[in-house]
């Protein structure tokens, strides 16, 4: 058979389609008019040409510029030279233009180890210890233990600054005078550098003072210090709450309740593997015990009543068991949201019995299932069909197609609308809301919205109680403690904050995080909240000071969920690159990262006895993972897929239930309503 040519079809670019008017306006007798438009058409051309050919001119010299080529002392005199430059500039441009030193000198450090100028480099770092040593001095403490060009590829400041780009702002005068003196002098090899490992960005704005410059370096200086500090402090804040202890013990005492060990503190018979389980044996896996007590003294809370006491010894000792005979898991329920593509947010109250749903419309709407339940039971309806002799055969009561209705009680608390079941529908904000939580008993609900604001409603009265301002941009996430009275909030202005019920202001303001704050989740003892950011990091902060307690890296995107252990030394984190990373917050260390999911992981929740984790999906399915052991980490004990609906919401009931909710997506491609400001 004759080959079939497959020419590639081109586009037309701009000259061709300038050659093709002219043509076309000669033809019909224009000659003076396509004299002209091709005078301008060739005036157009070489003037983007010239303002082109410069950079074109220094891009193809820096990248046919070969390092490997240049000697050590082609390295020191470069540096040395830029530095005398810098520091004989104008005050209002050297500030900005001496940013680029400290990365620079990191790099042509790094460049001359992995060339075997081991002596060149030590010299060249000692001879600029005295500039840098106050903002970096353990950065530089560690690098200089590098003697070899194969330690480069294992020491951390090595491989953080060899992995990720130092992004510097200046003003576009700083800019213009750096580039014009490394351009001038040929400093093709600080100019390789720079393009390879520094991204500088030019703002067209006046040139910042010493003193702006000052606080940018304090927030950026020894990121990996603070981190390193912060995890190897010793806190005395992970335990739970001291009537939570006690109520364990006396469960215990009774044959019920308990917590599973933490994987850290799993010790094995043959030595401690990945977290710590390697090895285990079944006896110690199985094992509950009784969680650990904080030793710091606690935030006021409010006190336990003792009906709630009892109610928790009753969750306990009627909670379901995993991992016994048969290795049982637990029930999920699911709650589907059809027709609803404008739900932004969802969620479930503690019992199963309350569901809320923020909308785009700025309202949150709440269904009372119990009392829907009792409702439908009042309104059966007989049906009848015939059997095979002709004889009426009665089938079983069935609820009716259409909606009943409601009369005297059920009109006081809740709002009849043209659906069944029927909501009440809470209106108050000024724009969609983001986020939806009930109290740990199921009588306030909080919500969050692009407002910026925060309201608490009362579920009972389907009235608004009161509304929170703080924050100056959209709120994302708003959750209430484990004891009630406090919640938390998480926004798009980097900040995280701290409320109580009665207050209109925030009583702590946790900054920090180089981007919006994506989530935050109380820890058990209600003492600690753990942010989740979208500058890919995870922090704990103490509530008592409002001082950070640990700094986590780990996820490659930004963090979108989170999740505390019941035993209080377990933290869970999803990211959008659907891993999970379990963290040690005593040791402040990674445990492992979890993968099984092949988009966002929008939620996470622990089982009350903290053995299993739960996490859900944007890829619509939900993945059961065993905690106690390294095994069970490698790859989920169970999957479970929606049809077409992102798990946006999941929470263990104290009977080991698994709530979990989310909306159906008509599309192919389940997509949550994205965060916007405006």
């Amino acid at each position: 058979a004759p080959a079939i040519s497959s020419a590639p079809i081109m586009a037309l670019d701009a000259k061709k389609m300038d050659d093709i008017l002219h043509e076309y306006m000669v033809e019909r007798g224009f000659k003076e008019a396509a004299d002209s438009f091709k005078k301008e058409a060739l005036s157009g051309d070489m003037a983007v040409e010239m303002a082109l050919s410069a950079h074109t001119s220094l891009l193809h010299r820096i990248m046919a510029f070969n390092r490997k080529e240049s000697s050590p002392e082609n390295y020191v005199q470069a540096y040395n030279r830029l530095q005398t430059y810098i520091e004989n500039s104008i005050d209002i441009y050297r500030h900005e233009m001496q940013r680029v030193l400290w990365p620079l000198l990191v790099h042509v450090f790094l460049d001359l180890i992995k060339k075997n100028f081991i002596s060149q480099a030590q010299k060249l770092m000692e001879g600029n210890i005295r500039f840098f040593k106050r903002q970096h001095g353990k950065e530089i403490a560690q690098l200089q233990v590098i003697t070899k060009a194969q330690d480069v590829g294992v020491n951390p400041i090595a491989k953080l600054f060899l992995e990720k780009k130092a992004k510097i702002e200046m003003s576009k005068f700083s800019h213009q005078m750096l580039f014009s003196f490394l351009e001038s002098s040929n400093h093709m090899l600080l100019l390789s550098l720079l393009n390879a490992h520094v991204q500088i960005v030019a703002i067209p704005r006046a040139p910042l003072s010493r003193k702006e410059i000052e606080g940018i370096t304090k927030q950026s200086k020894g990121e990996m210090e603070v981190e390193e500090e912060l995890n190897d402090r010793k806190q005395k804040f992970w335990g739970v709450l001291p009537q939570d202890n006690e109520l364990h013990k006396s469960a215990l005492d009774q044959g019920f309740g308990g917590v599973h060990p933490p994987p850290s503190a799993v010790k094995s018979r043959r030595g401690v593997g990945v977290g710590g389980a390697i090895g285990a044996t079944s006896e110690d896996v199985t094992r509950l015990i009784a969680p650990q007590s904080m030793i710091k003294r606690s935030i006021p809370i409010p006190a336990v009543e003792e009906h709630d006491r009892e109610r928790k010894l009753r969750d306990l000792k009627m909670r379901a068991t995993f991992y016994g005979k048969g290795n049982v898991l637990p029930s999920v329920c699911m709650y589907t949201f059809l027709n609803s593509e404008a739900a932004t947010a969802v969620s479930v109250s503690r019992d199963g019995s309350l569901v809320a749903a923020g909308y785009t419309d700025s309202t949150v709407r709440t269904w009372n299932l119990k009392k829907t339940n009792a409702v439908a039971r009042n309104f059966p309806v007989q049906t009848t069909k015939k059997n095979v002799g002709g004889e009426k055969e009665p089938e079983s009561p069935t609820l009716r197609s259409t909606k009943p209705t409601l009369k005297g009680e059920d009109v006081k608390t809740m709002e009849i609308d043209s659906a069944w079941p029927p909501y009440s529908k809470l209106v108050g904000h000024h724009g969609p809301t983001f986020s939806t939580c009930f109290s740990e008993k199921g009588d306030f609900v909080l919500s969050a919205s692009q407002d910026a604001t925060v309201r608490l409603w009362s579920v009972e009265t389907s009235l608004g109680l009161a509304c929170y301002r703080g924050h100056s941009f959209p709120v994302w996430d708003a959750v209430f403690s484990p004891v009630g009275y406090y919640f938390a909030t998480a926004s798009l202005d980097k900040t995280a904050r701290l409320w109580c019920t009665h207050r209109g202001y925030p009583l702590r303001i946790f900054a920090g995080h180089r981007d919006d704050v994506e989530c935050v989740r109380f820890h058990p003892n209600a003492n600690v909240i753990a942010t989740g950011s979208a500058d890919k990091t995870v922090r704990l902060w103490d509530i008592q000071s409002g001082d950070p307690a640990r700094l986590f890296r780990g996820h490659t995107q930004e963090v979108r969920a989170l999740a505390m252990a019941p035993n209080g030394r377990i933290a869970a984190s999803g990211g959008g690159d659907g891993t999970v990373i379990l963290w040690d917050l005593p040791e402040g260390k990674k445990i492992a990262k979890l993968e099984g999911h092949t988009k966002d992981v929008l939620s996470l929740d622990f089982s009350d006895d903290g053995g299993m984790l739960a996490s859900g999906s944007m890829d619509c399915s939900i993945n059961l993972w065993d905690v106690r052991t390294a095994s069970g980490l490698v790859q989920p004990i169970k999957r479970m897929y929606t049809k077409n609906a992102p798990v946006s919401f999941l929470r263990f009931t104290p009977r080991n239930l698994l709530l979990a909710a989310g909306v159906y997506r008509a599309s192919s491609k389940p997509n949550l309503i994205s965060k916007t400001t405006k």
